[in-house]
């Protein structure tokens, strides 16, 4: 099973997005999406694949952050 995971973009440069993920900070090719800085992406193996609004995105982060606390 794969997952995409939400991350807020941060700057553009050409087909590449500098995407923070609650902290983390990588690059991620935005090639098939239009998005500017402070949209979020759900990126799945590097590659922005769906922009989101922005409630969505920070529903997905707590329910990540939730799971990750219950498995310590």
């Amino acid at each position: 099973m794969c997952v995409a995971y939400p991350g807020k973009v941060l700057s553009i440069e050409n087909h590449h997005a500098r995407v923070d993920f609650t902290g983390s900070v990588v690059p991620v090719n935005i090639s098939m999406v239009d998005v500017a800085p402070g949209d979020y992406v759900l990126v799945h193996a590097g590659m922005a694949i769906q922009k989101v609004e922005t409630e969505e995105a920070q529903e997905w982060i707590a329910l990540f952050q939730d799971l990750e606390s219950a498995t310590v």
